[in-house]
This record gives C-alpha cells, sequence and structure tokens, in this order.
C-alpha cells in the first residue's frame, strides 16, 4: 500500500498545506533518498536517457523569465512537448510496426509530462526566491482589476493590501503553472497502483466537491492506512474515483487507458 500523495504540487514548498505521511510524486527528477517524495518502481524512462530526454526544456525553461511563458512551454502540443519532434516521429512509425510498443510509449510521455510540470515548478520556486513572482502576481492582479499604465501605484498598492503577506509561495506559484486537469493524467499514469490522492488546495478541493464525486467521511481503518504517523486533526472527505471522472469526462479516454483505475481522492472537509 502506497497511501497518499499530494495532488496537484510535487514540491513541499509549493503545497499549501503539509500533512506527516503525506509524500510527493517524484517522476524520476528528485534527489534519490532526500526529502518526503515516493519514486515509484520502474519507470520507462532513467538516468541518462531521462535526462536525455528533457535536455531541449530544460534549456529553454532556463531561458524563460515570465512564468507564464513556463506554463505555456509545459503544456506545448496538449501536455505532450515531445509531439512534433523527431523522436515522436520514429517512435510513430516504431508503433505501426510493432503495437504492442504502444503501451511502453505512453507511458513514457506521461513520465515525461510530468517531469515537464516538476520542473516547471523548479523554476518557479526560484523566481519565487527572487521576487520575481510577487511581482509577476502584482501585474496579473492589476490587470484584473482593470487597472492600467494611467492608474497610479498608491491605486495598486490599495487594491493589494492585506493580500501579500497573506499569500506564501505556494499560492503566488499556483497562479503560474499549468492547471491541475492538465497534470492529472500523466500523474495518475505514474503514480504506484492503488496510491491516493491528497488535495489540499480549497478551490480545486471545492471543485471536486462540487463536481458530485461521492464524497463521504471515510472508516478509521482507511484513515490509519494512509496517515501512518497519525491521524491529523484536519477531518476529511473521501471518494474513490476513476481519473476520468475526476477531470469531469462522461467515458473513459481510449488514449489515456490509465485513467480507467479508480484511485481514493482525499479532501479536507470543508
Amino acid at each position: 500500500m502506497h497511501g497518499l500523495l499530494y495532488f496537484p504540487s510535487l514540491h513541499p514548498a509549493l503545497s499549501l498545506g503539509l500533512v506527516p505521511g503525506v509524500r510527493f510524486l517524484d517522476p524520476g527528477l528528485a534527489d534519490s533518498g532526500a526529502g518526503p517524495w515516493l519514486r515509484p518502481e520502474g519507470l520507462p524512462l532513467v538516468g541518462d536517457e531521462l535526462a536525455g530526454m528533457l535536455r531541449g526544456f530544460d534549456q529553454l525553461r532556463r531561458e524563460v523569465k515570465n512564468p507564464k511563458d513556463l506554463a505555456l512551454l509545459a503544456g506545448a502540443s496538449g501536455g505532450h512537448f515531445f509531439a512534433d519532434t523527431s523522436f515522436a516521429v520514429r517512435e510513430a512509425f516504431a508503433d505501426q510496426e510493432h503495437p504492442e510498443r504502444v503501451a511502453a510509449r505512453r507511458a513514457k510521455s506521461a513520465q515525461l509530462a510530468l517531469c515537464l510540470a516538476y520542473m516547471v515548478e523548479e523554476s518557479l520556486l526560484g523566481l519565487a526566491g527572487t521576487g520575481e513572482l510577487d511581482a509577476r502576481f502584482a501585474t496579473a492582479m492589476a490587470e484584473s482589476l482593470g487597472l492600467g499604465d494611467d492608474d497610479s501605484d498608491e491605486a495598486l498598492a490599495t487594491a493589494l493590501a492585506g493580500v501579500g503577506d497573506m499569500l506564501p509561495a505556494a499560492a503566488l506559484a499556483d497562479e503560474f503553472r499549468p492547471p491541475w486537469r492538465q497534470v492529472l493524467s500523466p500523474f495518475w499514469a505514474v503514480a504506484p497502483e492503488g496510491a491516493g490522492l491528497l488535495v489540499v488546495d480549497p478551490d480545486m478541493a471545492a471543485t471536486l466537491l462540487d463536481a458530485g464525486l461521492p464524497f463521504a467521511e471515510p472508516a478509521a481503518p482507511e484513515l490509519a492506512g494512509w496517515f501512518p504517523d497519525g491521524r491529523p486533526e484536519t477531518r476529511f472527505l473521501a471518494a474513490c474515483a476513476t481519473g476520468w471522472r475526476v477531470l469531469g469526462k462522461t467515458r473513459p479516454d481510449p488514449d489515456a487507458p490509465w485513467l480507467d483505475a479508480p484511485r481514493p481522492i482525499v479532501i479536507p472537509k470543508p
């Protein structure tokens, strides 16, 4: 049993809440044996092969300073950064000759997509450390409030009064990282079988609750299995659902068969 994994955050510093005993999913990039990460066994890409696949994106993300552009890079081609590369073309030809390779190719694609999300979070953490995210958030807030170049800095400061101090790096980064629906499918594919998702982000939790998933208070044995370090004070609701149902779809996705497997979804009780 693999317990619960935080979703959608892949780094502790970007989670809006930490619960003892719950780990973060490592798609193959975290320091081995360091921190609260779980790296699944049998990942299709490891070592030099994985590094080679990610080298191009790594160079691009180091050149990009706008956090919104980072999320766009990770979401290129519907979340598959390599869809239009020679690598993808070679894989497509090989799939035609050997149909059994399709599952392996999909597994690689899912791992790569999750690695991109992981790397975007790393870049956002770096920008947060320099104060760049604060500045970008202020700009985005000004635009949403209809404040333009003709408005004074005082007007923006008034609008943001009491907000900046309440927004940790996690909340600021959440403004710019890829949407959780984009990350969910590769996360579902890479996570170990049976592992559940702990969603502590209040907006996402509210969305899932409103989606009609069968949430109910979990039994004591389930809580003990999910929180091996002791039951937290927070009360939780849990639902067991397929990935395509969590995404709001009405039928399975033939291109993502891993979403057919149900997983526990755990959220704080409102």
